[in-house]
């Protein structure tokens, strides 16, 4: 039976981050009070072996407490996800004005149930910044807090919902278009599918769209070769490889809606005895840095993490200073990376 408390514990029952805990329980000044506080009542509450009382003291005579910039999102990033790259860039731009960053896991309970994260204490919140929070009514809920909020990247239906926030974007359309189209020139391509399921989110249509028109474009057959389906089907062991083997034939050149979708691909093509590039070319979206040799070996499309960090703080700045300001759309642009998967 499990008896000592542990900072992942704590950190699991409150929806935090290991790291924003730990710099509770270790005293770091770049927690705002509010967050302190609930980890703090949380360890003694958990009868945390290692709480130090000391950071009691400092907490209650810390003085004035400091407005935070809140980060939500569906999942807690490890180091080589989009996520990453921008929570850093974004608290390093923040706390040139005095803000300092929370970050809150939505879990799949507290969107059925519409429920704001424990932490989250709008009174003590100056902005949000969403990342890959896609579904609509959770979002109306963000929004409806008073606070200025930005989405980077959103669910399909986002420009409908009339939300008084604005939307960042890495460009999708125009970069998978010039890499798709440089593909078919070179390869003479007949036949392309997509892989990924395209109402994902704005992102995966945009890339979908832009896949479908570009096959128009160059008189390349792509219907009989998509495999489009539920998000939730891809992480199914063998379900991929099911599909294929489902197909009368294969493409030449599958492109895929991000890359871990690409790297899940051809997994499933090389249980089936296919090669990449040999027998099946295969791309991807995202371009982020992995220790995964196979990741760093796909042809690709580059988000530039550290800039969509940067423009978010930019914009809700400006949000802060001028309120009344309009909501809009931002695209920062991306960058092709021809690699071995699709050379």
């Amino acid at each position: 039976m499990k008896t000592k408390v542990t900072i992942q514990d704590i950190a699991d029952s409150l929806h935090l981050s290991r790291i924003t805990v730990s710099k509770v329980l270790n005293n770091s000044p770049n927690v705002s009070a509010e967050t302190r506080d609930l980890v703090l009542k949380k360890a003694q509450e958990m009868n945390y072996k290692h709480l130090n009382t000391a950071v009691f003291s400092n907490a209650k005579a810390s003085g004035p407490q400091v407005k935070s910039f809140a980060f939500v999102m569906h999942m807690t990033p490890d180091a080589f996800h989009i996520g990453s790259g921008i929570i850093t860039q974004l608290e390093q731009e923040i706390r040139t004005k005095g803000y300092s960053l929370t970050l809150h896991s939505i879990t799949e309970e507290d969107i059925t149930s519409l429920t704001l994260p424990p932490n989250l204490n709008k009174n003590q919140t100056e902005a949000i910044v969403c990342l890959e929070l896609f579904h609509p009514e959770y979002s109306r809920l963000i929004c409806s807090l008073g606070i200025p909020v930005l989405f980077i990247d959103a669910c399909i239906d986002f420009h409908s919902l009339n939300l008084n926030c604005s939307l960042l974007l890495m460009e999708n359309r125009v970069s998978t278009h010039q890499m798709l189209a440089a593909l078919c020139e070179k390869h003479n391509l007949v036949s392309m599918g997509f892989v990924g399921d395209c109402r994902h989110c704005i992102s995966f249509q945009e890339r979908y769209e832009s896949f479908f028109l570009t096959g128009a474009e160059y008189g390349v057959d792509t219907q009989p070769y998509n495999i489009i389906a539920d998000d939730s089907k891809y992480s199914q062991a063998g379900w991929i490889t099911e599909q294929l083997r489902n197909k009368e034939r294969l493409p030449q050149l599958f492109f895929c809606a991000n890359d871990v979708l690409a790297q899940a691909l051809i997994h499933s093509l090389a249980d089936l005895g296919l090669r990449v590039p040999e027998d099946v070319l295969v791309c991807g979206f995202d371009g982020l840095p992995s220790p995964n040799a196979l990741m760093n070996s796909l042809t690709t499309i580059r988000i530039p993490c550290k800039e969509l960090g940067t423009c978010a703080a930019q914009l809700l700045f400006q949000k802060i200073q001028y309120p009344d300001s309009v909501p809009f759309t931002i695209y920062l642009d991306t960058q092709i990376c021809f690699r071995n998967s699709a050379p």
